[in-house]
């Protein structure tokens, strides 16, 4: 039987990325670790992979993808492959080429501007502003770099500005989105300029949300788990991209098999209203962003 692949959505450059995908946020293992992570992955379904400078984990994903593409089940194109630089790390043309070494790849599906600033670092000010380093980001594009370029942690205004420069929009902004921070004012922005949203921490964090009375009631209701209600409430409901991450393969399977059902009505206003604009990820509490307002 035909693995079933996610479904995808069309961005605004034209080109389709799958509405999940597999997020590699502090996920540190061994080379070994990713390329079996990295093959369940593919074989459950997954075609989506997030990944960034930052993480520190692009050499192994991409010794990891060079073993499995010369096995020769899985090819390049298959993939839709993202990752992400800091706007303090200098010329972005340099990065994503070094990116792209480290992951062994000729291009790259999707750029992201990591977050709109950079503050004080070791006592130095590092903050380069996004109308330098956005036309960079372009410059990637045109020189078939990457496919499409996006935005991360970007709110309204900053958009605003961007938007009003920009010559090629950005295809997504990746933000943190989930059931207690849904960012309803943000998603009608970004959909309203033919922005997708790309939600991550769509789980928050894991842990007490899996038990939670309400979800625990319609996981049951359902048939399905807590995790799959919050990435169908958070894909489906608030029309928002996902990349759940998970260092374990057995879980890869939860984490996609949710795209086959629909909540009811009644359901998804009882999640809406689960909504305490609460973040797990706080940059204030970063030294280098605590002068910048970054969110709304």
């Amino acid at each position: 039987m035909a693995t079933k692949l996610a479904q995808t959505k069309k961005l605004n450059s034209g080109h389709e990325i799958p509405i999940i995908g597999l997020g590699f946020f502090k996920t540190e293992l061994e080379v070994e670790d990713y390329y079996n992570l990295i093959k369940e992955a593919l074989d459950q379904g997954y075609r989506h992979l997030d990944t960034a400078i930052r993480y520190n984990n692009e050499e192994q994903i991409g010794k990891a993808l060079k073993k499995i593409f010369q096995e020769g089940k899985y090819k390049r194109e298959d993939l839709f492959i993202t990752s992400k630089v800091f706007p303090n790390m200098g010329d972005i043309k340099t990065n994503i080429k070094e990116s792209l070494q480290r992951l062994q790849l000729e291009y790259l599906d999707l750029y992201l501007l990591h977050w709109p600033a950079f503050g004080m670092q070791d006592g130095k000010f590092s903050h380069r502003p996004v109308h330098v380093l956005y036309p960079e980001l372009e410059s990637c594009v045109e020189e078939k770099l990457t496919k499409s370029i996006g935005v991360s942690n970007f709110n309204v205004q900053s958009l605003l500005d961007l938007l009003a420069y920009c010559k090629i929009k950005p295809v997504t902004n990746q933000v943190e989105i989930n059931i207690y921070l849904q960012q309803p004012r943000l998603i009608e922005f970004c959909n309203k300029f033919g922005i997708e949203v790309t939600s991550y921490r769509s789980l928050v964090n894991g842990g007490e949300i899996f038990q939670e009375p309400t979800l625990v009631r319609l996981a049951e209701k359902y048939k399905k788990t807590v995790a799959q209600i919050l990435l169908n409430f958070t894909c489906f409901e608030l029309g928002v991209i996902v990349i759940p991450k998970t260092q374990k393969p057995q879980r890869l399977s939860e984490n996609f098999q949710w795209q086959d059902f629909r909540l009811e009505k009644e359901d998804v206003e009882i999640l809406k209203k689960m909504d305490k604009n609460q973040r797990t990820i706080d940059p204030y509490f970063i030294p280098f962003f605590s002068h910048f307002p970054l969110f709304d």
